[in-house]
């Protein structure tokens, strides 16, 4: 039994590619129920692979790799943007000219706290967002007094443990605090804290 007109044709979109998903799932079911549907197809893609070997060699002109050279040489010496008539692009200092900050760990400075126990070691403080990144220790026992927090905190507890809302967080834990949330914290064993927080927070107690 031969197959429809219709998937002969089928038969040579698919062979050109040009089938979307629906038609080619049809054409499958159809090269199952007709082995002449597979010859079809076969001869399609025979003469389309062969339709790049049947378009005329055109001929190189022999001078052509000299003169690609030629006018390699007579351009411009120089590569600035002027010679081009190109633009320069701006770029902002802060983007690609500032260093990044490095704080050692041996460099870092350490104060006692306001609060008995705990000290604090600055690596970092924004003016214009009022913020600070530092790391604060607490000694074992220790209780931070209740506050509220003006902008968002946030929390990395690097070693020890950290008792926030009853919860205890550990080493690799993260706290954030929203602002204006007012909250203690305290450690039974101690802790060093990685932390970013507001230069105004208010201490209630």
């Amino acid at each position: 039994m031969m197959p429809d007109e219709e998937y002969i044709i089928l038969a040579a979109l698919q062979a050109l590619d040009t089938l979307d998903e629906s038609e080619r799932g049809v054409f499958a079911e159809r090269l199952k129920e007709f082995a002449e549907l597979k010859s079809e197809l076969a001869a399609f893609e025979a003469a389309i692979a062969a339709i790049a070997y049947t378009a005329p060699p055109v001929p190189v002109a022999p001078d052509l790799k000299n003169r690609l050279f030629q006018r390699i040489a007579e351009l411009p010496s120089t590569s600035s943007a002027e010679s081009v008539n190109l633009k320069p692009i701006a770029t902002s200092p802060t983007e690609n000219n500032t260093p990044s900050l490095i704080v050692r760990s041996n460099n870092v400075k350490w104060k006692s706290y306001e609060v008995p126990g705990v000290s604090i070691g600055k690596l970092y403080i924004d003016k214009k967002k009022r913020e600070i990144t530092c790391l604060m220790r607490l000694e074992p026992g220790v209780t931070f007094p209740l506050h509220r927090h003006a902008a968002s905190e946030e929390v990395f507890v690097l070693e020890g443990d950290l008792i926030v809302e009853g919860e205890i967080c550990h080493q690799g834990d993260y706290i954030r605090s929203v602002p204006g949330s007012i909250h203690s914290s305290l450690t039974q064993g101690g802790c060093l804290l990685l932390m970013k927080t507001s230069i105004d927070n208010e201490t209630l107690i």
